[in-house]
């Protein structure tokens, strides 16, 4: 077992050397790019904003138009 020690705390160490280059390369964005980025605030992709804004705008339209239908044939 005392034979074993030195390669078991070697290969922890690689192992732990591997974990954290993995988690760095993951937090590699566009903020990385981005000079004026200050690390604080979140991004905000204002496109998929805009999309969300007119999903919610056929939705209401969706069902406007489903309460109309709904009104005309309960009046038949």
């Amino acid at each position: 077992m005392g034979n074993y020690l030195p390669l078991l705390i070697i290969l922890a160490c690689l192992l732990i050397f591997m974990m954290r280059g993995l988690d760095g390369g993951r937090d590699m964005g566009d903020e990385d790019m981005d000079p004026g980025y200050d690390g604080q605030a979140p991004r905000v992709d204002l496109r998929a904003d805009r999309r969300i804004v007119e999903l919610e705008r056929q939705v209401a339209e969706l069902r406007a138009e489903g309460d109309r239908t709904e009104s005309a044939a309960s009046r038949r």
